[in-house]
Protein backbone atom coordinates (compact mmCIF):
# COMPACT_ATOMS: atom_id res chain seq x y z
CA UNK A 1 0.00 0.00 0.00
CA UNK A 2 1.26 3.47 -0.76
CA UNK A 3 2.09 5.48 2.34
CA UNK A 4 0.07 8.50 1.25
CA UNK A 5 -3.07 6.51 0.48
CA UNK A 6 -2.99 4.60 3.75
CA UNK A 7 -2.28 7.74 5.75
CA UNK A 8 -5.25 9.59 4.33
CA UNK A 9 -7.65 6.73 4.91
CA UNK A 10 -6.38 6.12 8.45
CA UNK A 11 -6.64 9.81 9.24
CA UNK A 12 -10.28 9.69 8.21
CA UNK A 13 -10.81 6.60 10.36
CA UNK A 14 -9.46 8.18 13.50
CA UNK A 15 -11.25 11.47 12.91
CA UNK A 16 -14.54 9.59 13.02
CA UNK A 17 -13.87 8.80 16.66
CA UNK A 18 -14.57 12.41 17.54
CA UNK A 19 -16.87 13.67 14.82
CA UNK A 20 -20.41 12.92 13.70
CA UNK A 21 -20.49 11.02 10.42
CA UNK A 22 -23.17 10.46 7.83
CA UNK A 23 -24.43 6.94 7.13
CA UNK A 24 -22.96 4.96 4.27
CA UNK A 25 -22.18 1.25 4.04
CA UNK A 26 -19.78 -1.31 5.47
CA UNK A 27 -18.68 -4.83 4.57
CA UNK A 28 -19.44 -8.23 6.05
CA UNK A 29 -16.84 -10.97 6.39
CA UNK A 30 -17.40 -12.00 2.78
CA UNK A 31 -17.31 -8.44 1.46
CA UNK A 32 -21.06 -7.90 1.11
CA UNK A 33 -22.35 -4.38 1.63
CA UNK A 34 -24.37 -3.59 4.77
CA UNK A 35 -26.63 -0.61 4.26
CA UNK A 36 -27.06 1.95 7.01
CA UNK A 37 -23.61 1.65 8.57
CA UNK A 38 -20.44 3.64 8.21
CA UNK A 39 -17.83 2.11 5.92
CA UNK A 40 -14.90 4.11 7.25
CA UNK A 41 -15.70 3.31 10.88
CA UNK A 42 -16.21 -0.35 10.13
CA UNK A 43 -13.00 -0.68 8.18
CA UNK A 44 -11.16 1.03 11.03
CA UNK A 45 -12.73 -1.31 13.57
CA UNK A 46 -12.09 -4.40 11.47
CA UNK A 47 -8.42 -3.55 11.01
CA UNK A 48 -8.03 -2.99 14.75
CA UNK A 49 -9.67 -6.36 15.44
CA UNK A 50 -7.58 -8.22 12.88
CA UNK A 51 -10.50 -8.89 10.56
CA UNK A 52 -10.48 -9.31 6.81
CA UNK A 53 -11.62 -6.59 4.43
CA UNK A 54 -13.28 -6.71 1.05
CA UNK A 55 -10.88 -6.80 -1.92
CA UNK A 56 -12.64 -3.61 -3.02
CA UNK A 57 -11.38 -1.76 0.04
CA UNK A 58 -8.60 0.78 -0.29
CA UNK A 59 -7.02 -0.85 2.76
CA UNK A 60 -7.15 -4.37 1.36
CA UNK A 61 -3.51 -4.46 0.27
CA UNK A 62 -2.40 -3.53 3.80
CA UNK A 63 -4.39 -6.43 5.22
CA UNK A 64 -2.48 -8.73 2.90
CA UNK A 65 0.89 -7.61 4.23
CA UNK A 66 3.04 -9.92 6.33
CA UNK A 67 2.87 -7.47 9.23
CA UNK A 68 -0.93 -7.42 9.31
CA UNK A 69 -1.25 -11.18 8.93
CA UNK A 70 1.05 -11.63 11.92
CA UNK A 71 -0.91 -9.02 13.88
CA UNK A 72 -4.20 -10.74 13.02
CA UNK A 73 -2.82 -14.13 14.08
CA UNK A 74 -1.55 -12.80 17.41
CA UNK A 75 -4.82 -11.06 18.22
CA UNK A 76 -6.95 -14.07 17.37
CA UNK A 77 -4.66 -16.56 19.10
CA UNK A 78 -4.60 -14.42 22.24
CA UNK A 79 -8.36 -14.03 22.29
CA UNK A 80 -9.09 -17.66 21.49
CA UNK A 81 -6.62 -18.96 24.07
CA UNK A 82 -7.56 -16.80 27.02
CA UNK A 83 -10.98 -15.25 26.50
CA UNK A 84 -13.20 -16.94 23.95
CA UNK A 85 -13.92 -20.03 26.03
CA UNK A 86 -14.22 -17.90 29.17
CA UNK A 87 -16.87 -15.69 27.61
CA UNK A 88 -18.69 -18.68 26.13
CA UNK A 89 -18.77 -20.42 29.52
CA UNK A 90 -20.05 -17.24 31.13
CA UNK A 91 -22.76 -16.93 28.50
CA UNK A 92 -24.02 -20.47 29.04
CA UNK A 93 -24.03 -20.00 32.81
CA UNK A 94 -25.77 -16.63 32.60
CA UNK A 95 -28.59 -18.00 30.48
CA UNK A 96 -29.77 -19.89 33.57
CA UNK A 97 -29.23 -16.98 35.94
CA UNK A 98 -30.18 -13.85 34.03
CA UNK A 99 -33.19 -11.79 35.15
CA UNK A 100 -36.41 -11.89 33.17
CA UNK A 101 -36.54 -8.10 33.15
CA UNK A 102 -35.22 -6.09 30.23
CA UNK A 103 -33.16 -2.99 30.92
CA UNK A 104 -32.93 -0.07 28.54
CA UNK A 105 -29.86 1.37 30.25
CA UNK A 106 -26.77 -0.35 31.63
CA UNK A 107 -24.26 1.46 33.84
CA UNK A 108 -20.71 0.13 34.08
CA UNK A 109 -18.74 2.23 36.61
CA UNK A 110 -14.93 2.31 36.40
CA UNK A 111 -15.16 0.28 33.22
CA UNK A 112 -12.34 1.50 31.04
CA UNK A 113 -13.08 0.09 27.56
CA UNK A 114 -14.47 -3.26 28.82
CA UNK A 115 -17.69 -3.19 26.81
CA UNK A 116 -17.79 -6.98 26.15
CA UNK A 117 -18.84 -7.85 29.69
CA UNK A 118 -21.67 -5.31 29.72
CA UNK A 119 -22.88 -6.77 26.42
CA UNK A 120 -22.54 -10.32 27.73
CA UNK A 121 -24.82 -9.67 30.69
CA UNK A 122 -27.28 -7.32 29.00
CA UNK A 123 -26.99 -7.70 25.21
CA UNK A 124 -30.28 -5.96 24.36
CA UNK A 125 -29.93 -2.66 26.21
CA UNK A 126 -30.37 0.55 24.26
CA UNK A 127 -27.63 2.52 26.02
CA UNK A 128 -24.45 1.52 27.83
CA UNK A 129 -22.93 4.21 30.07
CA UNK A 130 -19.28 3.79 30.95
CA UNK A 131 -16.69 6.05 32.51
CA UNK A 132 -13.06 6.12 33.54
CA UNK A 133 -9.97 8.25 33.79
CA UNK A 134 -8.71 7.66 30.26
CA UNK A 135 -9.36 10.06 27.41
CA UNK A 136 -12.04 8.73 25.04
CA UNK A 137 -10.46 10.02 21.86
CA UNK A 138 -7.40 12.14 21.09
CA UNK A 139 -7.96 14.92 18.59
CA UNK A 140 -5.02 14.68 16.25
CA UNK A 141 -4.19 15.65 12.70
CA UNK A 142 -2.78 12.47 11.19
CA UNK A 143 -3.30 13.35 7.53
CA UNK A 144 0.41 12.82 6.84
CA UNK A 145 0.82 9.77 9.07
CA UNK A 146 3.45 7.34 7.77
CA UNK A 147 2.66 3.65 7.73
CA UNK A 148 5.15 2.86 10.48
CA UNK A 149 3.03 4.98 12.85
CA UNK A 150 0.02 2.86 12.01
CA UNK A 151 1.98 -0.24 12.89
CA UNK A 152 2.89 1.37 16.20
CA UNK A 153 -0.80 1.97 16.82
CA UNK A 154 -1.65 -1.68 16.21
CA UNK A 155 1.25 -2.73 18.39
CA UNK A 156 -0.15 -0.56 21.18
CA UNK A 157 -3.49 -2.35 20.80
CA UNK A 158 -1.71 -5.61 21.55
CA UNK A 159 0.03 -4.03 24.54
CA UNK A 160 -3.27 -2.72 25.90
CA UNK A 161 -4.85 -6.14 25.55
CA UNK A 162 -2.08 -8.11 27.20
CA UNK A 163 -3.65 -8.10 30.66
CA UNK A 164 -7.26 -8.66 29.63
CA UNK A 165 -6.19 -11.65 27.54
CA UNK A 166 -4.28 -13.28 30.38
CA UNK A 167 -6.00 -12.31 33.63
CA UNK A 168 -9.38 -10.96 32.51
CA UNK A 169 -9.07 -7.36 33.68
CA UNK A 170 -7.38 -4.14 32.62
CA UNK A 171 -4.63 -2.68 34.76
CA UNK A 172 -5.73 0.94 34.74
CA UNK A 173 -2.33 2.54 35.25
CA UNK A 174 -0.63 0.40 32.62
CA UNK A 175 -3.45 0.85 30.14
CA UNK A 176 -3.53 4.61 30.64
CA UNK A 177 0.21 4.79 30.03
CA UNK A 178 -0.08 2.68 26.89
CA UNK A 179 -2.89 4.81 25.52
CA UNK A 180 -1.18 8.05 26.46
CA UNK A 181 2.01 7.16 24.63
CA UNK A 182 0.40 6.12 21.36
CA UNK A 183 -0.93 8.59 18.84
CA UNK A 184 -3.64 6.35 17.44
CA UNK A 185 -4.73 4.45 20.51
CA UNK A 186 -7.53 5.55 22.85
CA UNK A 187 -10.59 4.29 24.67
CA UNK A 188 -12.55 4.98 21.48
CA UNK A 189 -10.11 2.82 19.55
CA UNK A 190 -10.52 -0.01 22.04
CA UNK A 191 -14.30 0.21 21.90
CA UNK A 192 -14.18 -0.12 18.14
CA UNK A 193 -11.83 -3.07 18.52
CA UNK A 194 -14.15 -4.95 20.87
CA UNK A 195 -17.26 -4.24 18.80
CA UNK A 196 -15.64 -5.55 15.63
CA UNK A 197 -14.15 -8.53 17.46
CA UNK A 198 -17.69 -9.51 18.50
CA UNK A 199 -19.04 -8.94 14.99
CA UNK A 200 -21.00 -5.76 15.64
CA UNK A 201 -21.50 -3.29 12.80
CA UNK A 202 -20.53 0.30 13.56
CA UNK A 203 -23.30 2.71 12.58
CA UNK A 204 -21.80 6.05 13.62
CA UNK A 205 -19.65 7.87 16.13
CA UNK A 206 -19.66 11.36 17.54
CA UNK A 207 -18.01 13.43 20.21
CA UNK A 208 -20.39 14.25 23.06
CA UNK A 209 -20.29 16.05 26.40
CA UNK A 210 -22.40 16.52 29.50
CA UNK A 211 -23.14 20.21 29.87
CA UNK A 212 -23.69 22.29 33.00
CA UNK A 213 -27.35 21.25 33.11
CA UNK A 214 -26.54 17.54 33.13
CA UNK A 215 -27.71 17.01 29.56
CA UNK A 216 -25.94 15.25 26.70
CA UNK A 217 -24.86 17.69 24.01
CA UNK A 218 -22.58 17.47 20.98
CA UNK A 219 -18.94 17.83 21.86
CA UNK A 220 -17.44 21.19 21.04
CA UNK A 221 -15.48 21.43 17.80
CA UNK A 222 -13.07 23.70 19.62
CA UNK A 223 -12.05 20.91 22.00
CA UNK A 224 -8.41 20.00 21.51
CA UNK A 225 -6.05 17.49 23.11
CA UNK A 226 -5.46 19.78 26.08
CA UNK A 227 -9.16 20.08 26.77
CA UNK A 228 -9.60 16.32 26.79
CA UNK A 229 -6.93 16.05 29.47
CA UNK A 230 -8.07 19.08 31.49
CA UNK A 231 -11.73 19.78 30.75
CA UNK A 232 -13.35 22.94 32.14
CA UNK A 233 -15.78 22.76 35.04
CA UNK A 234 -19.22 21.36 34.23
CA UNK A 235 -18.09 19.94 30.90
CA UNK A 236 -17.62 16.17 30.93
CA UNK A 237 -16.12 15.02 27.62
CA UNK A 238 -17.15 11.75 26.05
CA UNK A 239 -17.68 9.69 22.95
CA UNK A 240 -20.77 7.93 21.64
CA UNK A 241 -20.58 4.96 19.29
CA UNK A 242 -23.75 3.52 17.76
CA UNK A 243 -23.69 -0.11 16.67
CA UNK A 244 -25.86 -3.09 15.79
CA UNK A 245 -25.61 -6.77 14.92
CA UNK A 246 -27.12 -8.56 11.92
CA UNK A 247 -29.03 -5.47 10.80
CA UNK A 248 -30.80 -5.41 14.16
CA UNK A 249 -31.76 -2.58 16.49
CA UNK A 250 -29.22 0.21 16.82
CA UNK A 251 -27.61 0.42 20.26
CA UNK A 252 -25.11 2.91 21.65
CA UNK A 253 -22.29 3.11 24.12
CA UNK A 254 -21.37 6.38 25.81
CA UNK A 255 -18.01 6.63 27.49
CA UNK A 256 -17.12 9.66 29.64
CA UNK A 257 -13.77 10.78 30.97
CA UNK A 258 -13.82 12.06 34.54
CA UNK A 259 -12.66 11.40 38.06
CA UNK A 260 -15.59 10.50 40.33
CA UNK A 261 -13.80 10.88 43.63
CA UNK A 262 -15.97 13.22 45.73
CA UNK A 263 -13.78 16.30 45.68
CA UNK A 264 -13.26 16.04 41.92
CA UNK A 265 -16.97 15.65 41.26
CA UNK A 266 -17.71 18.70 43.35
CA UNK A 267 -14.91 20.83 41.92
CA UNK A 268 -14.81 19.80 38.27
CA UNK A 269 -17.88 17.73 37.34
CA UNK A 270 -20.85 18.65 39.55
CA UNK A 271 -23.12 17.97 36.57
CA UNK A 272 -22.29 14.27 36.29
CA UNK A 273 -24.43 12.98 39.17
CA UNK A 274 -27.49 14.99 37.97
CA UNK A 275 -26.90 13.49 34.51
CA UNK A 276 -26.82 9.96 35.89
CA UNK A 277 -29.98 10.49 37.89
CA UNK A 278 -31.80 11.41 34.66
CA UNK A 279 -30.86 7.99 33.22
CA UNK A 280 -32.30 5.92 36.07
CA UNK A 281 -33.36 3.22 36.54
CA UNK A 282 -30.61 1.02 35.13
CA UNK A 283 -28.85 -2.30 35.51
CA UNK A 284 -25.33 -2.03 36.92
CA UNK A 285 -22.32 -4.15 36.01
CA UNK A 286 -19.19 -3.97 38.16
CA UNK A 287 -15.94 -5.82 37.59
CA UNK A 288 -12.42 -5.25 38.89
CA UNK A 289 -13.36 -1.81 40.24
CA UNK A 290 -10.42 -1.38 42.65
CA UNK A 291 -12.89 -1.51 45.58
CA UNK A 292 -13.43 2.23 45.15
CA UNK A 293 -17.08 2.05 46.18
CA UNK A 294 -15.98 0.57 49.50
CA UNK A 295 -15.00 4.14 50.38
CA UNK A 296 -18.60 4.94 51.33
CA UNK A 297 -17.84 7.44 54.10
CA UNK A 298 -15.25 9.45 52.22
CA UNK A 299 -13.80 9.77 48.74
CA UNK A 300 -16.40 7.88 46.64
CA UNK A 301 -19.60 8.35 48.61
CA UNK A 302 -21.37 10.37 45.90
CA UNK A 303 -20.97 7.88 43.07
CA UNK A 304 -21.71 4.93 45.38
CA UNK A 305 -24.97 6.42 46.61
CA UNK A 306 -25.98 7.31 43.05
CA UNK A 307 -25.25 3.83 41.71
CA UNK A 308 -27.25 2.28 44.55
CA UNK A 309 -30.19 4.64 44.17
CA UNK A 310 -30.43 4.25 40.41
CA UNK A 311 -29.93 0.50 40.14
CA UNK A 312 -32.78 -1.94 39.79
CA UNK A 313 -30.37 -4.82 39.21
CA UNK A 314 -26.68 -5.30 40.02
CA UNK A 315 -24.16 -7.85 38.74
CA UNK A 316 -20.78 -7.52 40.43
CA UNK A 317 -17.76 -9.17 41.95
CA UNK A 318 -16.57 -8.36 45.46
CA UNK A 319 -14.79 -5.20 44.21
CA UNK A 320 -18.14 -3.49 43.68
CA UNK A 321 -20.65 -2.15 46.18
CA UNK A 322 -19.98 -3.78 49.58
CA UNK A 323 -22.59 -6.20 50.80
CA UNK A 324 -23.27 -4.06 53.88
CA UNK A 325 -24.73 -1.33 51.64
CA UNK A 326 -27.45 -3.58 50.21
CA UNK A 327 -30.26 -3.18 52.71
CA UNK A 328 -31.97 -6.48 53.64
CA UNK A 329 -35.57 -6.48 52.48
CA UNK A 330 -34.82 -4.07 49.64
CA UNK A 331 -32.74 -6.47 47.56
CA UNK A 332 -33.04 -10.10 46.55
CA UNK A 333 -29.41 -11.21 46.61
CA UNK A 334 -27.87 -14.36 45.16
CA UNK A 335 -24.30 -15.48 45.68
CA UNK A 336 -22.23 -17.37 43.13
CA UNK A 337 -18.75 -18.79 43.13
CA UNK A 338 -16.03 -18.77 45.74
CA UNK A 339 -14.83 -16.04 48.09
CA UNK A 340 -11.83 -16.33 50.36
CA UNK A 341 -10.23 -12.89 50.40
CA UNK A 342 -9.30 -10.13 47.92
CA UNK A 343 -5.94 -10.26 46.18
CA UNK A 344 -3.08 -8.93 48.32
CA UNK A 345 -3.18 -5.45 46.79
CA UNK A 346 -6.70 -5.02 48.19
CA UNK A 347 -6.39 -7.24 51.23
CA UNK A 348 -7.80 -4.51 53.49
CA UNK A 349 -11.13 -4.79 51.61
CA UNK A 350 -11.97 -8.21 53.03
CA UNK A 351 -15.71 -8.60 53.77
CA UNK A 352 -16.44 -11.09 56.55
CA UNK A 353 -20.19 -10.83 55.92
CA UNK A 354 -19.66 -11.71 52.26
CA UNK A 355 -17.44 -14.63 53.23
CA UNK A 356 -20.18 -16.00 55.50
CA UNK A 357 -22.87 -15.53 52.83
CA UNK A 358 -20.78 -17.16 50.11
CA UNK A 359 -19.95 -20.14 52.32
CA UNK A 360 -23.60 -20.68 53.21
CA UNK A 361 -25.49 -19.63 50.09
CA UNK A 362 -23.29 -19.88 47.00
CA UNK A 363 -24.88 -21.61 44.03
CA UNK A 364 -21.55 -23.25 43.29
CA UNK A 365 -18.22 -22.71 41.58
CA UNK A 366 -18.28 -20.38 38.59
CA UNK A 367 -17.27 -22.06 35.32
CA UNK A 368 -15.51 -18.89 34.18
CA UNK A 369 -13.04 -16.28 35.35
CA UNK A 370 -14.34 -12.92 36.56
CA UNK A 371 -12.51 -10.08 38.27
CA UNK A 372 -9.22 -10.03 40.12
CA UNK A 373 -9.40 -13.60 41.41
CA UNK A 374 -9.14 -15.01 37.92
CA UNK A 375 -7.75 -18.46 38.72
CA UNK A 376 -10.06 -21.36 37.89
CA UNK A 377 -12.69 -21.84 40.57
CA UNK A 378 -11.66 -18.74 42.56
CA UNK A 379 -13.96 -16.06 41.11
CA UNK A 380 -17.10 -14.74 42.73
CA UNK A 381 -20.22 -12.99 41.53
CA UNK A 382 -23.19 -11.47 43.30
CA UNK A 383 -26.53 -10.55 41.73
CA UNK A 384 -28.94 -8.20 43.45
CA UNK A 385 -32.48 -7.49 42.28
CA UNK A 386 -34.32 -4.56 43.81
CA UNK A 387 -37.59 -5.64 45.41
CA UNK A 388 -38.37 -2.45 47.33
CA UNK A 389 -37.22 1.14 47.31
CA UNK A 390 -36.28 2.47 50.72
Amino acid sequence: MKKRTFSKIWASCMFTLVASLSFCASHTDNGAIIEGTDAVLNETARILAGKELSPNSGLYSFTQSLYYKQYRDEIHKGWNKFQRSNMENMGRWWEKQRPADNFETVLYPFSGPDLPHALAFFPDASTYIMFGLESPAPLLDVSALPEHETKKALDSIKASLGTIFHVNFFKTEGMAETLRNQKLNSIGTMLLFFLALHDYEIVSSRRIAIDKDGSVVPGSKSDDAIRWENPPKSWVPGIEISFRKNKGTVQRVRYYMLNVIDYSLEKFSPNFIPYLKKQAPWATVVKSASYLMHNTDVKFSGITKTVLAGSDYIVQDDSGIPLRCLTPGSWEIRFHGYYLRPISLFGHRYQPDLKKAMDEKSTGTLPFSYGYNFQAGKSNLMTAKRIRRD
